[in-house]
């Protein structure tokens, strides 16, 4: 339980606890817990979407009303990590550059396109698959989306030292990913094979942008697990369009 909380207070605006004393190994106990809480996520966001269709909200509305839940309860760091690596990776700097420039607290024009473009792809895809169905759209994306970040922990090189991401990595185990897709399947499964179907396009396409992103950077960093997340969430809708 004690992981499960440490995993759901850094990745939503939720918090259960006054702790202070972090220390790495919880954070990288906490990974296998990444499918529950997207788990979390994806009830509460399925939640809002199914009331704003009982109050037959305009679908415009409604889309742009699950744009700010989500950034409400479960917060902006994925997005602050899209746009830190916006800004870096497309600056078409050399690598040290781009990792300086990912750390830089300034916004840049990078980000700002990046981040328009992601959150009208979300607002499209949200206006266009079936209201009734986008409740267990929802639900399935953020528990697969969540589940991706496992093996970009485990699996792929750290770019850097020391930062956020580093503290999930350094004590994170293999067995951790089969655990957290065994519960991410399970899970998926249960809201029906096309969700599940979706997500395995969804995996593929963002294991060709993670070893982009690796070519361009030497590794992965925290900023690129949420740059990661959300083309995810962003590739699972704009697949659920078609798929489910």
């Amino acid at each position: 339980m004690r992981d499960f909380v440490t995993c759901l207070e850094f990745l939503t605006r939720l918090r259960f606890s006054n702790r202070t004393d972090w220390h790495d190994d919880d954070f990288s106990r906490s990974v296998p817990c990444f499918p529950l809480v997207g788990l979390v996520m994806g009830l509460f966001m399925g939640v809002v979407n199914y009331g704003l269709c009982y109050l037959h909200t305009p679908d415009l509305m409604r889309a742009v009303m699950l744009v700010l839940a989500e950034l409400v309860i479960i917060g902006a760091l994925m997005y602050d990590g899209f746009m830190d690596t916006s800004d870096g990776v497309f600056s078409a700097r050399d690598r040290d550059r781009m990792l300086e420039i990912m750390k830089d607290s300034h916004v840049g024009s990078n980000a700002v396109i990046a981040l328009v473009c992601l959150v009208l792809l979300k607002v499209a895809a949200y206006t266009t698959i079936d209201a009734a169905k986008l409740t267990y759209v929802l639900v399935a994306v953020y528990v697969c989306t969540r589940t991706f970040m496992v093996p970009y922990i485990v699996n792929y090189p750290y770019a850097r030292k020391t930062g956020i991401g580093h503290m999930f990595k350094a004590y994170a185990k293999p067995i951790y990913t089969y655990i957290a897709f065994a519960l991410c399947l399970a899970i998926v499964y249960a809201c029906g094979l096309p969700y599940l179907y979706t997500g395995v396009g969804a995996f593929c396409i963002c294991q060709g942008i993670a070893r982009f992103l690796c070519g361009q950077l030497g590794g992965l960093t925290g900023d690129t697990y949420g740059f990661l997340t959300e083309c995810g969430v962003v590739a699972y809708l704009l697949l659920a369009v078609y798929i489910v």
